[in-house]
């Protein structure tokens, strides 16, 4: 899917003695089997409801006279068992007593008799249950169509444990069976499943209505969260792909669906999922074992997007789009997506997980290979100095938390998984696998995941068994160099202590440390006890004859040597191309000569070093262990930049400390003439029209350096989008073009005026409920509306919009909340006013979001992240508390609080390092600037 409590397992996974963790798992019973389903489901589009039944094949390894699946918000009407005994007689049950158990979220059927062991048996359960509108089972999306009708497309969410909100079964990931689905839905409806269609029957039903039976091919073997249907007014967009390799591939049908009207926006996906099955069919080098690939884009939906086997669901604006006007991060945002997703179809689908606490196995990798797929199929997008920016400066970010979480944890009840779909297990899990991958080498690392993938498919896997394929592709010890970067929680800060250069051998010895890295600065020696690991990859400026240098730096302190010479142009670098999941310190004399080369020599680093010089500048500065000074000079030095993702970089640390220096008005200004002074000679060279000819990085810098120049304040800027935007709105479409519409609608929002916020503010949100707009732009749009400079628009996006899902649906929600935290013209007065609305709205949010922790997690985030000053952090701790509230309020807050609580601290840990930095750092920015 495209987004607790733990214990160690280091004992479990390498085979040492523990005791066994699943022990404390809140799970099935183990004495009963499934091997396989027969699915039966009657939506009902008027009542919203669905009727079923459900017959589940399974083996009894324990003689019982209980069966216990799992079930949540379904209606059990009866259920029984039938199993042979005894020269061939048959013996069936009825269930003499049916149990729910809601906080279990199982069902137990009791019967007369014992139920012997090592029959096989099946399991009889007829049930219906209700099309619900939380994105999650079998939910439904409302729409309306191009003539203004209010419709329904059903479709289904079951990751991590929502296919017992669609039907009864053993809802673990371990539990694999086979699927034979039959849905029965209006005759003009199309329905979708795993598996290709191999039968339709029309006839009319008791109620008088003409309905078609619709049944699916058996699927292979898989896990129930991977299980997806679909029912709708649906049009489709078709190719084939040809994978080449491995021989025994054949021929894959690929759909795009949409609701009526919208498909033809699916063709940019159709050809990216199409030659990424292929690439991926020759990277694992086995055949993607299904006859064909649907992906439907889905109008309500929770997350970004998941990949069910064979029916890969999405959120609209990953999936659809026009590709002569979306922009380029938009077409950028739908290929990365797809990559994730199919990925999954071999790493995670064909091998799974054997339990929730190895969920990083799925994601990380997946996350991981998404990059090398988008790489192959668009290398001129550069897509892995993006990596670099995004996926590892996120993983890096959260991991350098105090209350950050190892890669595997241990995950006890269905309640806590989602806390764990979060950047740990997404973004570290990536940026591990991508460190190791470059250490062993593409084709090592790869060897090795294929012949893991051909060991365990259609099985389960731990971490283990993945080191150990990587064992014998490489001839390392994986499970040693990899276990404490993914046992524990955290990463290294390498120091250099001293360096020593031998002219007779021409070498250079340089003295380095680890210690663990924190965000807060304030590490206390308990939390100083791991030595990882470390893949130090060195660059010099002999690299291109000699190669990096690589070796494993495995001390709390310790030396390395490498090929050396003292020439005029000599330098050295630690982590080449940001392949290390750790950050550096240099001596103080080798930064300033950093310093020096990236002002005459820039391209002597390469993007990736460049853009990790300036992470790890800031992030020093944020634990106070260097200057701002250090980040702004480097900023100086690049003034010949030219790389988008360097410029993304600089403008990204320019805003955070601006945004963090809110209660500063004089640093602000400061900060925003920085910006102008790198960006704005930019946009004069560049201009604001795209002509043909521009290649894609041509582009992106276009729109950033605007958006830097607009974000900053530029008089000029400023005036040139507004003038734009007032002619784009009054009809003159190409005033605009479609990369700089939401940096232009921004600036008209945020520089507007008394007399015109109203209608400003209305033009913005008349483009967002056009039908007419796409997903993308929409999607931009809702984030930006709180940008508008006026108290009473504000009030009424806050109090009316968000909450109504005409305008912003719940899966939106979060994005004009977000929006307004860090995009509001006086945050000084809007973000303390965020934390009274939140704890004022939480009762409401959490009805909206139908009790979902994950959503109610970012509910606090986005109403919190950009807050600054101790005040702020205690009056949220308060609040969770439950401060105030009688015993039954304190009650039920704590038991709220509990289903976020990880992201709660995350969140106000974050806020406190943010605060921690603008007090640390203050004097040190007020210094540079008077310079």
């Amino acid at each position: 899917m495209c987004l607790c409590h733990h214990q160690q397992l280091a004992d479990v996974q390498t085979g040492g003695p523990n005791t066994d963790p699943a022990a404390s798992r809140d799970i099935l019973p183990s004495n009963i089997v499934p091997s396989n389903y027969a699915v039966w489901l009657e939506p009902d589009f008027e009542t919203l409801t669905f009727a079923g039944t459900v017959d589940i094949r399974v083996e009894i390894v324990a003689e019982t006279t209980t069966v216990v699946l799992n079930a949540k918000e379904l209606k059990i009407h009866n259920a029984s068992i039938t199993y042979s005994i005894e020269q061939g007689s048959v013996r069936r049950q009825e269930a003499k007593e049916i149990t729910l158990d809601t906080e279990k979220e199982t069902v137990t059927f009791t019967f007369l008799e014992v139920i012997p062991t090592g029959v096989s048996a099946d399991i009889q359960v007829s049930f219906s249950g209700v099309h619900n509108d939380k994105m999650a089972g079998f939910y439904r999306s409302t729409y309306n169509d191009a003539e203004g009708n209010k419709k329904y497309l059903l479709s289904t969410q079951f990751e991590s444990t929502d296919a017992r909100q669609c039907f009864p079964c053993f809802d673990e990931p371990a539990l694999k069976a086979t699927f034979d689905s039959t849905l029965v839905v209006p005759v003009e409806y199309t329905a979708l499943s795993n598996m290709n269609v191999i039968s339709t029957v029309e006839f009319e039903n008791t109620a008088g209505k003409k309905v078609k039976e619709v049944k699916f091919a058996r699927t292979p073997i898989m896990s129930t969260y991977l299980v997806a249907y679909a029912v709708g007014d649906l049009e489709y967009v078709e190719t084939t792909a040809q994978p080449t390799l491995p021989l025994d591939s054949g021929p894959i049908t690929v759909r795009v669906y949409a609701i009526r009207g919208q498909v033809e926006q699916g063709k940019f996906a159709l050809d990216v999922g199409a030659k990424t099955l292929e690439f991926f069919s020759k990277y694992f080098n086995i055949a993607y074992p299904l006859p064909k690939l649907d992906m439907l884009a889905v109008p309500d939906f929770a997350a970004g997007a998941m990949e069910n086997y064979g029916l890969v669901t999405y959120r609209s604006a990953l999936l659809l789009c026009n590709p002569e006007t979306a922009t380029t991060k938009a077409k950028a945002d739908i290929a990365s997506v797809v990559g994730h997703e199919l990925a999954h179809q071999w790493f995670g689908n064909l091998v799974t997980m054997s339990w929730w606490n190895d969920l990083w196995l799925n994601e990380g990798f997946a996350t991981f290979v998404g990059w090398l797929s988008t790489d192959y199929l668009f290398p001129e997008w550069k897509v892995w100095t993006r990596f670099v920016v995004e996926d590892l400066g996120g993983g890096l970010g959260m991991d350098g938390l105090r209350s950050s979480h190892p890669v595997e944890v241990e995950v006890n009840s269905a309640k806590d998984i989602m806390q764990i779909f979060d950047g740990i297990s997404y973004l570290k899990g990536a940026s591990a696998i991508r460190m190791l991958n470059e250490f062993l080498g593409g084709d090592i690392f790869m060897n090795g995941v294929r012949t893991y993938l051909q060991e365990f498919k259609y099985k389960n896997t731990v971490t283990a068994d993945l080191w150990r394929h990587l064992s014998a592709s490489s001839g390392l010890d994986i499970a040693s160099l990899m276990k404490n970067w993914i046992q524990e929680t955290g990463y290294p800060l390498i120091s250099v202590e001293a360096e020593s250069y031998n002219d007779e051998e021409k070498t250079l010895t340089v003295t380095l440390s680890q210690t663990r890295f924190l965000a807060s600065g304030d590490l206390k020696p308990e939390e100083d006890t791991v030595v990882w690991n470390v893949p130090i990859t060195v660059a010099t400026h002999l690299t291109g004859k000699t190669g990096p240098v690589k070796q494993i730096f495995a001390e709390k302190q310790g030396t390395i040597t490498f090929p050396y010479d003292a020439s005029t142009d000599a330098f050295w670098k630690l982590n080449a191309g940001a392949t290390g999941f750790y950050r550096v310190k240099y001596l103080d004399a080798q930064v300033a000569s950093i310093g020096r080369i990236l002002q005459t020599r820039l391209n002597d680093f390469g993007v990736g070093d460049r853009v990790q010089f300036l992470s790890d500048a800031f992030q020093l500065a944020k634990a106070n262990i260097a200057s701002a000074a250090l980040l702004l000079n480097m900023i100086n030095s690049m003034e010949s930049e030219t790389d988008y993702s360097v410029l993304q970089q600089i403008s990204t640390s320019i805003g955070s400390l601006r945004n963090y220096s809110y209660r500063d008005a004089d640093i602000q200004e400061a900060l925003r003439a920085v910006g102008r002074k790198v960006f704005s000679p930019k946009v004069v060279a560049l201009g604001y029209e795209f002509p043909e000819s521009d290649d894609h990085f041509t582009r992106l810098n276009r729109v950033l350096a605007i958006t830097t120049c607009e974000r900053n304040r530029d008089v000029n800027v400023v005036a040139e989008l507004r003038s734009r935007f007032d002619r784009f709105i009054g009809g003159e479409k190409e005033a605009l073009h479609p990369e700089i519409r939401i940096v232009a609608f921004r600036a008209a929002l945020s520089n507007a005026t008394p007399e015109n916020a109203k209608a400003t503010f209305d033009s913005v949100l008349a483009i967002l409920v056009d039908p007419q707009t796409e997903e993308g732009e929409k999607e931009e749009i809702r984030g930006i509306l709180g940008a508008i400079n006026s108290a009473e628009q504000i009030d009424r996006l806050l109090n009316e919009i968000v909450w109504d899902s005409s305008i912003i649906r719940p899966q939106d929600f979060f994005s004009p909340v977000g929006g307004l935290a860090q995009n509001c013209t006086e945050p000084e007065i809007v973000r303390p006013l965020l934390i009274q609305w939140f704890k004022t709205n939480f009762n409401r949010a959490k009805e909206l979001f139908g009790g979902n922790v994950m959503f109610l997690g970012i509910f606090a985030t986005v109403c919190v992240f950009t807050s600054i000053g101790e005040e702020a952090i205690e009056e949220i701790r308060a609040w969770a508390r439950g401060d105030g509230l009688d015993e039954e309020g304190v009650a039920a807050r704590v038991k709220d609080v509990a289903g976020f609580k990880r992201r709660l601290d995350q969140l106000l840990e974050g806020v406190q390092n943010n605060t921690n930095l603008i007090n640390a750092q203050r004097e040190n920015i007020r210094s540079w600037v008077a310079l």
